[in-house]
């Protein structure tokens, strides 16, 4: 919402015709934006949840999984 405001300020300057453009642009690159931050702060959530919740280690005889306070 915020990156259509600021398109269609942008685009005022062009009439009628460029804040519509602006307005869709700046929709456009906020939620491209957004997305992207959002991929990026799950990445790393999704590390963080392997590392310390998910069995982390398998024994290579038997194939087990564990977490280290399981030893």
């Amino acid at each position: 919402m915020a990156g259509a405001k600021s398109g269609a300020l942008i685009g005022a300057f062009a009439g009628p015709v460029g804040m519509t453009l602006g307005s869709l642009a700046g929709a456009i690159l906020g939620g491209l934006a957004g997305g992207t931050a959002g991929g990026l702060a799950g990445a790393k959530m999704g590390e963080e949840i392997d590392s310390h919740v998910l069995d982390n280690y398998e024994c290579h005889h038997c194939g087990t999984a564990f977490t280290q306070s399981d030893r």
